[in-house]
């Protein structure tokens, strides 16, 4: 047995100027492009891949894209210490690949990542990676497609589900929140979800026609009413704080100043994996079952869903 540190997230994706969800685009596109070897390069000597990717029923009416996430790497060790000899120069380089396990639900497009070691890719790491390669698979395929058979392009943020309690442990060194951005992008089938952040996706973005829309909160004073409305949010809106930071001395003037933005509130469960993690599937989906946000649907979700079930048992 090892203890894993496991991550919950939302994937907002949508396709087209029809705002197409995931679910309706995973035949032609997201599992074509997360198996088709593009890699996501970082520096020289990184790149991400995505490998064993595949749609599976993990368990009966419960489909899911599950596979892995691997940073390739190379260390570059320059210096060793031993305790005859001291500190000496080296110069080593080893090939790494920490890698991290990952399910999507099609139920409701929250996922769940976990980190095989501590320097195992993380929930950015993969919003990046999962963002570029998606929309670099839809750019080369419609190089070679004919104008009105072209995929549709993709609107992609991935979020990390927070609770009250992570954002309260992320403010706990701050004195003054200056200002609160909740940030809008084009929902999954989850406008529904909530009558506030769903009435602004439909009544007001799709009205205007626009991507992406903020809210700015000035000077909130509370603390706790922040924390519980970014929990609310279940990572479909991104949000971001001004802040300031509480000096060593009440009485200090020059105060540091600085932005949480979304990516750096997160929060993190301690798992324990009793197989080895790369085949661990169904032991994951066992955990996800247990945590709330992997098990909601709204009714867009439920109806979405069952068309795509529909459409499973017909083609089987």
């Amino acid at each position: 047995m090892e203890t894993k540190q496991l991550y919950v997230a939302n994937i907002n994706i949508v396709f087209g100027k029809e705002e197409e969800p995931l679910i309706e685009r995973v035949d032609d596109i997201i599992i074509p492009a997360l198996t088709s070897g593009i890699v996501k390069k970082s520096g020289e000597k990184t790149r991400f891949i995505f490998e064993d990717v595949l749609l599976r029923e993990i368990e009966e009416d419960e489909w899911v894209i599950q596979g892995l996430f691997i940073k390739d790497t190379v260390l570059d060790v320059m210096s060793e210490y031993s305790p005859n000899t001291g500190l000496e120069k080296t110069e080593k380089h080893i090939n790494s690949a920490p890698y991290s396990l990952f399910i999507i639900y099609l139920k409701n497009h929250r996922m769940v990542l976990v980190k095989n070691q501590s320097s195992s890719p993380d929930i950015r790491n993969f919003a990046s990676a999962f963002k570029e390669i998606i929309g670099a698979y839809v750019r080369k395929e419609n190089e070679h497609l004919d104008k009105g058979k072209k995929l549709p392009k993709p609107i992609i943020f991935v979020s990390g589900i927070k609770t009250a309690a992570s954002v309260k442990e992320t403010l706990k060194d701050v004195e003054k929140i200056n200002q609160l951005i909740l940030k809008f992008y084009p929902l999954n089938a989850e406008w529904d979800y909530d009558p506030i952040f769903g009435e602004i996706d439909q009544k007001i973005r799709k009205t205007i026609q626009s991507k992406k829309g903020r809210m700015i909160f000035s000077s909130p004073q509370s603390k706790d009413g922040v924390a519980d409305i970014i929990e609310r949010t279940e990572g479909i809106v991104k949000s971001e704080m001004k802040v300031t930071y509480k000096g060593a001395n009440p009485e200090d003037e020059n105060k540091k100043t600085g932005t949480i933005r979304d990516d750096q509130i997160s929060d993190v469960l301690s798992v324990d994996i009793y197989q080895e993690l790369d085949s661990a599937y169904d032991e994951i989906n066992s955990i996800g079952k247990s945590i709330h946000s992997i098990n909601f649907q709204t009714k867009n979700h439920i109806i979405d869903y069952k068309r795509f079930l529909e459409k499973r048992k017909k083609d089987r």
